[in-house]
């Protein structure tokens, strides 16, 4: 028997915010993840980062899979990868900045599409800061990517009106 969003949620509360195996078996069917991210998009996300992570994790197997010709996707589940960033972005933790750039360079595909507005979750200045005093050999190139996009003029208003597309974007899926 599969699990349901609510149930994957409640199970995950339960366990204090640790994904079991159930959970974690029940995150490889992407109609449920698709579920989980409309539900999720209006909550306060700290709390679920340890979920977004595996997400993101199973977001990233499929894309590659995809990428790979190994699967093929006739529902458009291969967006949950953006919706899954977006929510990780939420969640506002530095430290995902390195998780995203890593699901960012899976492939080509993925890498146009999921900008630098990804990044910035716990703001820019609270990750550049981390970044400058991160040991990552990647974090250079990730504070320099995110400050040619920031210093663009507009680039403030347009992150808030990207904000607000992407959230309804997940929330009418």
């Amino acid at each position: 028997m599969s699990m349901s969003a609510d149930q994957v949620i409640a199970e995950y509360q339960s366990n204090g915010n640790a994904v079991s195996p159930a959970i974690a078996s029940a995150l490889l069917a992407p109609e449920l993840r698709r579920a989980i991210y409309k539900q999720l998009v209006g909550a306060t996300l700290a709390p679920y980062r340890a979920l977004l992570i595996e997400l993101l994790d199973e977001e990233i197997n499929l894309r590659t899979a995809l990428w790979d010709h190994i699967v093929q996707d006739e529902m458009d589940y291969y967006e949950g990868i953006y919706q899954c960033a977006f929510l990780l972005y939420r969640a506002g933790d530095v430290a995902d900045t390195l998780l995203l750039w890593k699901a960012k360079h899976i492939n080509m595909d993925v890498g146009t599409s999921l900008g630098a507005e990804y990044f910035v979750g716990a703001g820019l200045d609270a990750t550049m800061a981390y970044l400058s005093a991160s040991p990552m050999p990647e974090a250079a190139e990730i504070a320099d990517y995110l400050q040619q996009w920031f210093e663009k003029p507009g680039a403030i208003t347009w992150q808030e009106a990207w904000e607000q597309e992407r959230s309804s974007a997940i929330a009418n899926a």
